[in-house]
Formats: C-alpha cells, sequence, structure tokens
C-alpha cells in the first residue's frame, strides 16, 4: 500500500511522559491507557503507527514506565526514562534525542495523539531521510504534530531549555521548515478529557 511505506534509518520518538492531570485530576487513571473505539490503548495506536513506519522506535516515560511497559510487551519498542519529565516537555525530547541511534534523523510523535495516520508519519520520515532539517505536517495551513528533524539539528535539540521543548526553535527557524500539506485531521487532533475520546 502506498500510505504504508517503511522508511528506514529515522527513530520515531514518542513522547509518552505526561502525568494527563486534565484527563483525570485525581491521577488513578492514566490517560495513554485509555481505549479508542476499535478498544486498543491510545498508547498502543501510537506506538503501531509509528511501529508501522520506522525501524528504531522509542518510549520517553516516567513514572508510568512499567503499567505502559505492561500494556506494550509485545511491541518490539524501546523504553527510554525522563525521571525529570515533569520539568517539561524539553526533558523528554533530550532524552529520545540521547537514546536514538538515527542515520538521517527523528520524528517526534506524542502519545496523546493516535489520529495520526501511519502515511503521515512516513511523509514526515520521508522528508528527513531525503535531508531536510525540520519538517511539518499541515492542514488548513495550521502545522501539526508529529514533527521531522534531521540529524543536524541534534546538537541544538540537546541544548534545548527543559520547559520550552522544541516550541523556541520552531518558531525561530520557521524559514528553515518544510511545511507538507496533508490531508490528515490526526494531525491537530489531541486527547486532553475523557471527553475528546467520546467519553463522558
Amino acid at each position: 500500500m502506498a500510505g504504508q511505506q517503511h522508511v528506514s534509518g529515522v527513530t520515531g520518538i514518542i513522547l509518552a511522559a505526561g502525568l494527563g492531570r486534565r484527563f483525570d485530576p485525581s491521577g488513578q487513571c492514566l490517560k495513554l491507557l485509555a481505549r479508542m473505539d476499535d478498544g486498543k490503548t491510545m498508547v498502543r495506536r501510537v506506538c503501531e503507527t509509528a511501529l508501522s513506519v520506522l525501524d528504531e522506535v522509542l518510549l520517553v516515560c516516567d513514572v508510568h514506565e512499567q503499567l505502559l511497559r505492561q500494556e506494550l510487551s509485545d511491541l518490539p519498542i524501546q523504553f527510554v526514562q525522563a525521571p525529570e519529565a515533569i520539568r517539561g516537555m524539553g526533558v523528554s525530547l533530550k532524552a529520545g534525542i540521547q537514546a536514538g541511534k538515527p542515520q538521517y534523523g527523528y520524528v517526534v510523535l506524542l502519545a496523546d495523539m493516535p489520529w495520526v495516520r501511519p502515511s503521515t508519519v512516513a511523509a514526515v520520515a520521508q522528508a528527513v531521510q531525503d535531508g531536510v532539517g525540520i519538517v511539518r505536517p499541515v492542514l488548513d495551513a495550521q502545522p501539526g504534530n508529529p514533527i521531522g528533524f534531521g540529524l543536524q539539528w541534534r546538537r541544538q535539540l540537546l541544548e534545548l531549555s527543559d520547559e520550552q521543548g522544541a516550541r523556541g526553535l520552531l518558531q525561530a527557524n520557521k524559514d528553515q521548515t518544510l511545511f507538507v500539506p496533508l490531508l490528515d485531521e490526526g494531525i491537530l487532533r489531541d486527547v486532553d478529557t475523557p471527553s475528546d475520546l467520546g467519553m463522558s
């Protein structure tokens, strides 16, 4: 299938270290283990999407690592610890960048965006493999996720602030970013509350 092509040499980094407090303020229910309409958990859907396209997929997690390992034990995913992840997304991103061993670069996915299509991951990864420095999918002029970074940005990524993540880097380098128009609403759609999943 054309939309399911495999892209080698690009590492997928799935950021899964957030606590998801808006989903369940009590902290009792881990957002990423909430089930989608097909019965799969949100995090499994994201992992399977990434694995269908990429050779190496890392899942960056923190205090919930054991729960995530139990849920994903049958998948060839590498777990990366980001113990200080509560300080901000930059901590998780840097942990993933340090752990990955790509030939061309990275595709950074968010574990609470389960509707991203494999063809979208493939399009972003293919651009990275082709040598593009920063890649973002776009729908109706709105940039979304996942985001691709070529290996040439590794040093700058490792120097990011803990709190900001890549936001400042992306803002400052819009002129060097390839925006790829895609018909995929999943690039803009995340899960913050149970209602986002159709749950009450």
